[in-house]
């Protein structure tokens, strides 16, 4: 009776999950939803960030923003950053003209790096999706700017998705998720201001910023509430999300086994997105087609191996460890007739 009971539990918990649950509903639509930097793989490429962010950073541009964008940035990097000494306060930024603000991509290899003549200041940004800091990459990119710019007052930014401490003293941490709030504010105050298709654009870019880099998406969100919510359900999908492959395992086990020509791997290597399955001809168990010590459990050079993935079943023939001249005659069999072996590996390894 307690396994009936449990049973029922189960079933009430995914009917409850499934079945009018308008945060599933809305989860579903959002990850439907394009996006154009997700569709052009963009999520972690430094350097397309970069160079996005450099274009709403450059006050001559056509995004119609000017330089609010740059003050902003600035601004809320020395505002956030109580404790360093920067060379110029938010409120000198809100009175200052950027508007010929030069913005240079890769200048000595920094990858954001901001002129400003008229009121002599320099902006070094350092942009970091994945990786860390390389050696002491910071500090030379420092020594660079005030070589090449004595009088200048140099503002150093360390920007990361988390808002990393860097290792130089002179460069403030600002993370990814100011980034977001200050388009979004941007977004409303310039709303008269921005064309309709860049605000779509800084609308997508900070969507994908809070899905992919900081975490704080609306998907975020609702999935940690609907897990909240839907905890029994959720663990029993994921208890069983192998059940279908697991079924598939046993079925081709079976049918091998019972295969009168057949010899069956009793190792097979598992993995969490599927797993191998292998099998030999019999045909082929002949003194040519040996070798010594065996091959997971197989003494063929031959060997069938069965790919069982979560949404396809793939089937490949094998040259494994063996003879060198007899596995490149195979090879070159296999390469000789492309209708019979599609797809065969460029090179024998």
């Amino acid at each position: 009776m307690g396994e009936v009971k449990q049973a029922e539990q189960d079933l009430k918990a995914l009917e409850a999950f499934v079945v009018s649950n308008p945060d599933l509903e809305r989860l579903e639509a959002l990850l439907d939803r394009f996006n154009i930097f997700e569709a052009v793989g963009m999520e972690r490429q430094e350097i397309s960030h970069s160079k996005f962010l450099a274009f709403l950073l450059d006050p001559n541009e056509s995004h119609g923003m000017g330089d609010a964008f740059v003050k902003r940035l600035l601004q809320r990097a020395i505002m956030d950053s109580p404790n360093a000494s920067a060379p110029v306060t938010p409120i000198e930024l809100s009175l200052w003209d950027l508007g010929e603000m030069s913005v240079r991509r890769e200048w000595r290899r920094i990858d954001i790096f901001l002129v400003d003549e008229r009121e002599k200041l320099a902006v070094i940004i350092e942009n970091k999706i994945g990786a860390g800091e390389h050696g002491d990459q910071l500090d030379r990119y420092h020594k660079i700017v005030r070589e090449q710019y004595p009088d200048y007052r140099l503002l150093a930014l360390y920007l990361t998705p988390d808002g990393d401490e860097p290792s130089h003293p002179e460069y403030l941490p600002v993370d990814y998720r100011a980034v977001c709030e200050i388009f979004d504010e941007l977004a409303e105050s310039w709303a008269s201001v921005i064309e309709p298709d860049l605000r779509v654009l800084v609308t997508h870019y900070t969507e994908m910023l809070r899905r992919h880099i900081v975490g704080d998406s609306e998907i975020a969100r609702l999935s940690r509430q609907i897990y909240q919510k839907h905890q029994r359900a959720i663990d029993l999908i994921y208890e069983h999300r192998f059940a279908q492959q697991e079924a598939i395992r046993k079925l081709l086990t079976k049918l091998i086994k019972e295969a009168p020509d057949l010899s069956y791997n009793t190792r097979y290597t598992h993995y969490p997105a599927g797993e191998w399955i292998s099998f030999g001809a019999d045909k082929w168990d002949v003194p040519s087609l040996n070798v010594a010590g065996g091959y997971a459990g197989q003494d063929n050079v031959l060997l069938f191996v069965i790919g069982n993935l979560p949404d396809r079943l793939n089937l490949k023939l094998s040259i494994c460890p063996g003879d060198e001249e007899t596995r490149t005659r195979l090879f070159n069999a296999a390469r000789n007739n492309p209708t019979v072996f599609q797809n065969s590996s460029g090179s024998l390894k």
